[in-house]
């Protein structure tokens, strides 16, 4: 019974947590877009800038999990980095129907995702 009440507990953190994340990554893509409007960056530096993006919000939801949960940190961050991961995925399907990217991109995506989240759940 203690499990049930426990899963039910964590759910609205962990959407609390995945949404905030959104928040962060939308806020650094619009600092990013105005930085593109004004200093004309060139593609590298743009893809260097999304990966970081994705870094930094992994790390944030993931130590926010962490903080949240006190137990296990790293499967919980690593939950928070699938979860991003996965939504990234499903907005992606959704709007390209389709994937729309290379193999090697979905899974160099999935992996800075999953590690940024449980770095951040580990260092909480």
């Amino acid at each position: 019974m203690e499990r049930q009440a426990r899963k039910e507990s964590m759910l609205i953190p962990v959407l609390v947590i995945l949404v905030t994340m959104y928040i962060i990554t939308g806020m650094l893509l619009l600092l990013l877009a105005f930085l593109m409007y004004k200093l004309d960056l060139t593609e590298p530096v743009v893809n260097g800038a999304i990966i970081a993006i994705y870094i930094i919000a992994g790390f944030f939801g993931g130590f926010l999990m962490g903080k949240k949960t006190g137990v296990k940190k790293y499967l919980w961050g690593l939950l928070m980095g699938a979860l991003y991961y996965g939504v990234l995925i499903l907005v992606g399907l959704i709007l390209h129907q389709g994937l729309g990217a290379e193999p090697v991109h979905l899974l160099s995506t999935m992996v800075l995702c999953l590690l940024s989240a449980t770095a951040g759940g580990m260092v909480s």
